[in-house]
């Protein structure tokens, strides 16, 4: 039953056309049938079954291709949205994706040069090799795995001990009073005076913030940001050691 359900097609156009091909072999059967052999010929309607059986079987034939193809097209030019076995933030939060990206703005402004123009003619040879039927998809994996990677390099290289010390505390705590992070600040401006003579409290907690590591609210409550949380990762992956930040 599974099977005729998957191949009813073929069944519907091979069943016309050997309907069709068995009513003209009569129909010359009667024809060149001789007096004493009676076989009844088929007269009225009986003369376009086999035009009929012979379109019929061309449509329903036509209809599959053109279905599969369009399902084909579908699975290759919208890639899913979801990486298999990994939500976005957007879906988990069961918000709709806030893209604010002006392009033109942009690519108006943007710095080119012989470098970029290697590098995007390198990009396109490789999405070629590897993703030949769903390039698309190979920019976009491209481009958000080096993204988040470039942001978070950032945050590495910027961050101070003194902060990723209060991220591990957050991270063990959850949502806590913003003093209860004054500790760390604290301990850093007499470990390291000079570092920290021009660096207030708000700065250092500002640059947190900034980074989109760490989540303030008007109750004087902080807690790490699903991007904090997501940096602490790529630290564990990259295989980041976070003592040689000692400041």
């Amino acid at each position: 039953m599974e099977w005729l359900q998957k191949h009813w097609s073929n069944v519907v156009t091979l069943g016309c056309i050997v309907i069709a091909a068995l009513i003209e072999a009569w129909q010359q059967a009667a024809a060149n049938a001789s007096a004493s052999i009676h076989i009844p010929r088929l007269q009225g309607v009986w003369n376009y079954v086999p035009l009929l059986l012979l379109v019929t079987a061309g449509i329903v034939w036509l209809a599959t291709r053109r279905n599969e193809a369009n399902q084909s097209q579908i699975q290759v030019s919208q890639p899913p949205e979801v990486t298999a076995g990994i939500p976005t933030l957007s879906s988990l939060l069961g918000q709709k994706p806030n893209i604010t990206f002006d392009a033109k703005q942009f690519f108006a402004l943007a710095y080119y040069s012989p470098i970029t123009a290697e590098v995007e003619k390198n990009i396109k040879n490789i999405a070629q090799q590897n993703y030949p039927n769903d390039k698309e998809s190979f920019y976009a994996r491209f481009i958000g795995v080096g993204l988040v990677a470039y942001q978070h390099d950032v945050t590495w290289f910027t961050i101070y001990g003194s902060q990723l010390a209060a991220m591990t505390e957050l991270n063990s705590r959850g949502l806590i009073p913003i003093a209860d992070l004054k500790k760390y600040y604290d301990k850093a401006v007499i470990d390291y005076p000079k570092a920290y003579s021009n660096y207030s409290f708000d700065q250092w907690l500002g640059f947190m913030r900034d980074r989109m590591i760490i989540a303030t609210y008007p109750t004087q409550m902080v807690e790490l940001s699903f991007g904090g949380k997501d940096f602490l990762k790529y630290l564990a992956h990259a295989g980041r050691d976070v003592h040689v930040k000692t400041n």
